[in-house]
């Protein structure tokens, strides 16, 4: 997802001189191609977070459209000050782009983990909440950001995509994408969990349940069309990769209860117990309740 998100972002800043990005001293491997191309729109600030934020906000407030790079909970965490006072507020075009959302930097420790940033993001004013699936959405959406010219939270995971490219094209702005059909429930999630989900669908028809399995990318601007088709189906099973506290779950019930649908919930998402544990992706989601027998199980119980 990030070469995905660079390589798209550059083409935009051909055309764009004011298309700037701006890394913590990060994403080294990633970032070198749109540096070497464009070195007048490339700025690296070095590990200090508050002032980057301050510095992409200034920048925004003269006409630039800022992107901001780095891992996870850094340019979020640290930041939220000067996001909230600097970008929010003053509702400036910034777009904070965080690599490694959830488990995906698993082996560092805690401090890598991921899994309170949407919760924190979407509380603030004016900040769209975007976290795309796959490599055919993430390009999709950041042309999508780069035309919303206002504060953005991009959440990408480190890991490589789950290929949907059979799909077609990305979504619309604030469309749900539907990948697999089925008139029995639905499996809905957030980020790169494709094929996890597609694997509880598959695991439901052993029963003969056929399930949608859809991706949600839009948190702030959620697909009410979508959902109202959805409760004429059944259960509907909500997967991330963030905590159960406030994060896209969370903004999902919200619309739902807004709306007065009557719709059939369960989340899958991380309960957070074992937060000292260190592993990869997988280990950390499998022992964390982001697997395949909790949604089976969860979408049976209703």
């Amino acid at each position: 997802m990030r070469d995905s998100f660079i390589n798209s972002l550059l083409e935009h800043a051909k055309e764009d001189p004011d298309i700037f990005l701006i890394t913590g001293d990060l994403g080294f491997g990633v970032l070198e191609k749109f540096q070497e191309t464009l070195p007048n729109q490339f700025i690296n600030s070095g590990v200090n977070e508050q002032s980057m934020m301050g510095l992409a906000a200034g920048l925004a407030s003269t006409g630039k459209k800022v992107f901001v790079y780095s891992i996870g909970n850094f340019p979020t965490l640290r930041c939220l000050e000067q996001i909230r006072n600097d970008i929010c507020y003053m509702n400036n075009p910034v777009t904070i782009v965080s690599v490694g959302g959830g488990y995906s930097y698993g082996n560092q420790g805690y401090t890598h983990h991921a899994l309170e940033d949407v919760a924190v993001m979407r509380a603030l004013p004016n900040m769209e909440v975007i976290v795309p699936s796959d490599e055919v959405e993430t390009r999709a959406i950041t042309k999508l950001i780069v035309d919303l010219n206002r504060p953005s939270y991009l959440r990408l995971s480190k890991k490589i995509g789950d290929d949907l490219s059979e799909i077609g094209v990305g979504p619309e702005f604030g469309k749900i994408r539907e990948i697999k059909h089925g008139p029995d429930g639905t499996i809905l999630f957030t980020g790169s969990l494709a094929e996890l989900c597609i694997e509880a669908a598959v695991g439901l028809e052993a029963d003969g349940t056929k399930v949608a399995v859809a991706s949600m990318p839009f948190i702030s601007s959620i697909d009410l069309q979508y959902l109202k088709n959805a409760s004429n189906k059944g259960p509907l099973i909500y997967v991330e990769e963030h905590s159960y506290r406030g994060g896209s779950g969370s903004a999902l019930l919200e619309k739902i209860i807004e709306n007065d649908l009557n719709l059939r919930v369960k989340l899958v998402a991380a309960n957070q117990v074992n937060l000292a544990n260190v592993g990869t992706q997988a280990y950390l989601r499998e022992i964390n309740g982001i697997n395949k027998s909790e949604i089976i199980s969860k979408f049976k119980s209703l």
